[in-house]
């Protein structure tokens, strides 16, 4: 790699980056937190919470949602074809995601369940989940009696949550590059700006676990507008360190403050920067390939529910270790056999869907 640029814009050309790496980063920290949340039957044992307004797992999400919209404004900018680019999305989250709701439907069901193999397949759930999972994710009702002795019963896979959040970003997002607002900096500024004030407003009644829908539209509202304003100024955004500096003294300035949740997600996606814009040799070469981290998302929930129903005195350090063997290996071969062939029919787009888009 040739000197290390002082500005952000060189290192979002393709194979110039880390950011894969570093997502790949966010999802492990997620798994070490619900391990935590997991093994203790509550996520108020998270190593961060207390020190942070976040858990550990929330901070990697952060990261997730911020680099979400650093790249993805990439992308609506090269390729400005609406139909495409929700193609491309859907390409990314849906076909890995009913491949999961198979697995666990035919092939580890039958074995967690606590009901009969009889019973098992006669119930209308057991069928429906596959699909269910597709529209309401983390609240798709499971095949009955899955994990039904453990602290969290019949919760198949509580982080996927997350995703309706996901794809209203790029809903969002999609309707900005429409409108022509991506190159309109005192929109993407309104917007992040708008995010932050719902989100100030919510942050003082957040408690974990029982969080609002608009405190987490907030939440996710900065981490995604932050990335398209960053991408924006791309060619001004300087890596230089002592920025992240200024990041710091920000948040102790900020502490105890309605600001305080916000400035956490600064420092959280100025690191993502500073990271992801470095090389790290075999590391860097092998995720930019191959793109693991959904996977690793997507699975462990379920792998570290099995492991502590299985072996119901598991230490956390265990735990982990365990699902990380389980884990990697799986995401590894979601990735390879169906991630990376479904985003093969990128160029392939729907005609209805190009129709509608245009």
């Amino acid at each position: 790699m040739p000197a290390r640029s002082t500005t952000l814009a060189p290192y979002l050309a393709p194979n110039s980056n880390s950011f894969n790496l570093v997502r790949l980063a966010a999802a492990l920290s997620v798994v070490v937190s619900h391990t935590f949340v997991i093994r203790a039957g509550t996520d108020t044992v998270d190593p961060l919470l207390g020190l942070t307004p976040f858990t550990l797992g929330q901070h990697a999400v952060n990261v997730f949602f911020f680099i979400s919209g650093l790249m993805l404004s990439q992308s609506v900018e090269r390729r400005p074809d609406i139909g495409d680019y929700l193609w491309a999305r859907f390409l990314r989250i849906f076909p890995g995601l009913f491949v999961f709701g198979l697995v666990l439907t035919f092939l580890a069901g039958p074995l967690l369940s606590g009901d009969s193999t009889f019973n098992y397949f006669n119930d209308r759930h057991t069928w429906a989940y596959p699909v269910a999972v597709l529209i309401e994710f983390a609240k798709a009702a499971p095949p009955h009696h899955i994990f039904a002795q453990l602290p969290y019963p019949e919760e198949a896979n509580t982080p996927l949550w997350t995703i309706k959040y996901e794809i209203l970003a790029y809903v969002v997002l999609a309707a900005f590059s429409a409108a022509g607002w991506t190159r309109r900096p005192v929109a993407l500024w309104g917007a992040l700006g708008l995010a932050l004030a719902l989100f100030m407003s919510q942050a003082a009644t957040e408690q974990v676990g029982a969080t609002s829908h608009l405190y987490q539209l907030g939440r996710y509202g900065v981490c995604f507008g932050l990335g398209m304003v960053v991408y924006h100024h791309r060619d001004r955004v300087s890596l230089s360190p002592w920025w992240f500096g200024v990041s710091v003294l920000l948040l102790l300035a900020t502490r105890g403050t309605p600001l305080e949740h916000s400035t956490y997600i600064l420092l959280a996606a100025h690191a993502a920067l500073l990271l992801g814009t470095r090389h790290y040799g075999a590391l860097t070469r092998l995720t930019q390939r191959h793109d693991i981290s959904y996977g690793v998302y997507i699975y462990h929930w379920p792998v570290e529910q099995t492991l502590l129903l299985e072996i119901p005195g598991i230490g956390f350090a265990a735990l982990f270790t365990l699902a990380l063997a389980i884990v990697l290996p799986i995401a590894v071969a979601s990735w390879r056999f169906v991630e990376e062939p479904a985003l093969r029919l990128k160029s392939h787009v729907p005609r209805l869907l190009t129709r509608r888009a245009a």
